[in-house]
């Protein structure tokens, strides 16, 4: 098997386990009585603990040196709570408050916003694609959130700004710890960042306490989300990244939306109106026809 094809059943499949997590998060909110606090709880508290172990053998115990620089220590507090914890929380909230495939397609909306930041940024007028995207994920939004129908939302308040807010603690998950991740690595740095929101997240989810109804079934959903949407997820798309390089491998994270639509449909039996598969298509064909462009781009430059 070639690295390219490595590369691609990587990133679908970390893709995948993510569109996952969401559905197996789902089904423990409404089947077993769980709320999202705890359950980020969990998924960040036990997640960023094993992958700091991995860490720590990777670097031969070499994992605190992160915290030795006050610096990168106050950066690595932010990336934990207005990254990782933000993103986390807004997400399964949204989750909770609406259905997994309108949380994740939400989310899938922050790739335009990183790029409206970088343009502004770089003081860049937008391409003609740029515009297009931009007006597609526009009207993908809309469609989803009224059905068409400008004077009714079709998902609640609530529901819809937190996966617009979801979206924004994206843009802020990949856009800071850029120097963290070059200096000290992925595995390291997302570790800690969960670890530490995890922590953060404790007194306000009362994490001691767990909620629900607990038997044989929910240990093993929330050992899902954990295990799959977390650790399988990450070092899954990290090995995409490693044979295919981030540009191709974003190509692919198409699937987790993808895979939560398909599950959401046919696990949850959630119905969509014609308005929210126009919308959805809408927005993950125009995201991702941004990668696809970045990707053609990349290939040019190499020719030359």
């Amino acid at each position: 098997m070639n690295a390219k094809v490595k590369g691609t059943a990587f990133a679908l499949f970390g893709g995948a386990c993510w569109g996952l997590s969401s559905v197996v998060g789902k089904l423990l909110f409404d089947m077993r009585g769980m709320n999202a606090e705890w359950l980020v709880t969990a998924r960040l508290v036990f997640g960023g603990f094993i992958m700091l172990c991995f860490a720590a053998f990777q670097k031969k115990g070499e994992i605190f040196k992160i915290w030795k620089e006050k610096k990168t220590a106050f950066s690595m507090i932010l990336f934990a709570a207005l990254g990782m914890l933000a993103c986390q929380l807004t997400y399964f909230l949204c989750v909770q408050y609406s259905n997994p495939a309108t949380a994740t397609v939400l989310q899938y909306t922050s790739p335009v916003m990183i790029m409206l930041l970088c343009l502004f940024l770089d003081r860049k007028l937008p391409r003609i694609i740029d515009i297009i995207v931009l007006i597609a994920v526009v009207v993908g939004v809309f469609l989803m959130s009224t059905h068409g129908n400008i004077h009714s939302l079709a998902i609640s308040q609530k529901a819809l700004i937190l996966g617009i807010t979801t979206a924004i603690t994206v843009v802020f998950y990949t856009v800071w710890p850029v120097r963290l991740l070059r200096e000290y690595g992925s595995t390291l740095v997302i570790g800690w960042g969960m670890f530490i929101g995890g922590i953060m997240l404790m007194p306000f989810s009362k994490f001691w306490a767990p909620p629900g109804r607990w038997d044989w079934v929910t240990v093993i959903l929330v050992a899902i989300v954990v295990v799959f949407g977390t650790i399988v997820s990450f070092s899954c798309y990290l090995k995409g990244v490693m044979y295919l390089g981030p540009v191709k491998s974003s190509l692919f994270a198409c699937m987790e939306p993808l895979v939560s639509t398909i599950l959401t449909i046919f696990l949850l039996h959630q119905a969509f109106v014609a308005a929210d598969i126009v919308g959805i298509a809408l927005i993950i064909v125009s995201v991702t026809s941004l990668a696809v462009n970045d990707v053609i781009k990349e290939a040019r430059e190499k020719k030359k």
